[in-house]
């Protein structure tokens, strides 16, 4: 028997978290094997609000609402949610068509595709008030339907005040205009007016994070890590803090990563991957020392920046984080060390139960070779290409 996801499709920000989740396991580099999501998460959270892993390009966020207000034109609101869901098809074709071959949502699935770009980027058209928080497709629809009803049955020129009396839409009213293209030739690439419109409303609504530093102070280069960006040390005191606390835990958790990996080759009996991940090993370690990621690490700050974006992490996650990073302060040389085997095997039997590769054979033997080894950059290459579609409409403007 196949395993499989359920859910309700009743919450559209739980949606687009279980379809990232999904995503997590396609890709066994990115899962979550150690439990610290939530940390991961929380830093996201900070710095770059709004954004997802399932994002790729920003004009998607002027799509999504410009195909719900073409799809109004509809009677009802089931013909208009029909409307709506065949426009996003078509869109596929029209970006093919104006030549975008890179980060076209649904560019082999066409008609096929099942996540459409509404449900991905759904969460940040609310988080940057491109629409209400808690506007649903089917509620805009609702609203457009019952605003169409009450313009039929009122006399605006009798009653001045009947413009105020209609229902809201639920989109941003300052929303610029599509483009008369949009469904036959569109493109990725941002008008002047529509990069002014997405700079000030991204920047205001997450006032304080480093999304917003970077919309309103645009850097020289955009790093391929947050923490390597020119001109960092401009930032406020508390966002260049988040910042490195970010960087250190990027680099300590790491440690632990690859830990895990070398016990599960160890367990299999593999010496290509022992030698493999002894290697990496060896490379975290001139990391860690020349980076300096572990000395002086006020830790009670890191836990109360971690507290001010998230009430989530659970006890045993800071037990194991704090542990970890002790034992990595005190000697990084942790694959010889016994404390730092059992405090990794301890946290995945706390995850997974009787699922534990390091304490189930038949677990083990599933594994691919790698898990849980990609580097976290708390969606910083989403933002990144985010504001390079803002930065490059402001050359060409």
């Amino acid at each position: 028997m196949t395993s499989s996801f359920g859910w309700l499709d009743a919450d559209a920000s739980q949606r687009r978290r279980m379809l990232e989740i999904v995503d997590l396991f396609k890709d066994e580099g990115t899962v979550d094997e150690l439990g610290i999501g939530a940390i991961r998460d929380a830093l996201s959270g900070a710095l770059f609000p709004g954004t997802s892993t399932l994002h790729t390009r920003l004009r998607y966020v002027l799509f999504v609402p410009w195909l719900m207000q073409h799809a109004a034109h509809k009677q009802s609101p089931a013909e208009m949610g029909t409307e709506f869901r065949m426009l996003e098809y078509k869109l596929i074709g029209s970006l093919l068509a104006g030549g975008e071959q890179v980060g076209v949502i649904g560019s082999r699935a066409r008609d096929r595709l099942k996540r459409l770009p509404s449900a991905t980027y759904w969460s940040a058209l609310g988080a940057w008030g491109i629409k209400e928080a808690d506007l649903s497709a089917d509620g805009y629809f609702r609203r457009r339907h019952d605003a169409h009803r009450l313009a039929r049955r009122t006399a605006t020129a009798d009653d001045p005040e009947a413009q105020e009396r209609r229902p809201r839409s639920g989109l941003d009213p300052h929303l610029p205009a599509a483009p008369g293209d949009l469904l036959t030739k569109a493109t990725f690439a941002l008008s002047a007016a529509e990069e002014e419109y997405l700079s000030h409303v991204i920047a205001r609504e997450t006032d304080g994070s480093m999304l917003a530093w970077l919309i309103l102070h645009q850097p020289v280069t955009l790093s391929d890590l947050v923490w390597e960006l020119p001109g960092l040390s401009d930032a406020p005191a508390r966002l260049a803090e988040t910042v490195d606390h970010a960087r250190r835990f990027h680099t300590a958790i790491h440690g632990a990563a690859l830990l895990y990996n070398l016990l599960l080759a160890r367990m299999r009996a593999n010496d290509e991957l022992v030698d493999h991940y002894e290697a990496e090993l060896v490379a975290w370690r001139v990391e860690v020392d020349e980076s300096g990621a572990l000395d002086g690490w006020d830790r009670a700050a890191w836990w109360a920046t971690i507290a001010r974006y998230s009430a989530g992490i659970r006890p045993p996650t800071r037990a194991f984080v704090d542990s970890w990073i002790t034992i990595a302060s005190v000697d990084a040389v942790v694959e010889r060390r016994s404390d730092a085997a059992s405090l990794v095997a301890m946290r995945e039997r706390q995850i997974k139960g009787s699922r534990a590769r390091l304490a189930n054979q038949a677990a083990l033997d599933r594994w691919s070779g790698a898990s849980g080894t990609g580097r976290l950059d708390f969606t910083w290459s989403i933002a990144r290409r985010h504001l390079r579609d803002l930065y490059a409409a402001r050359v060409t403007a």
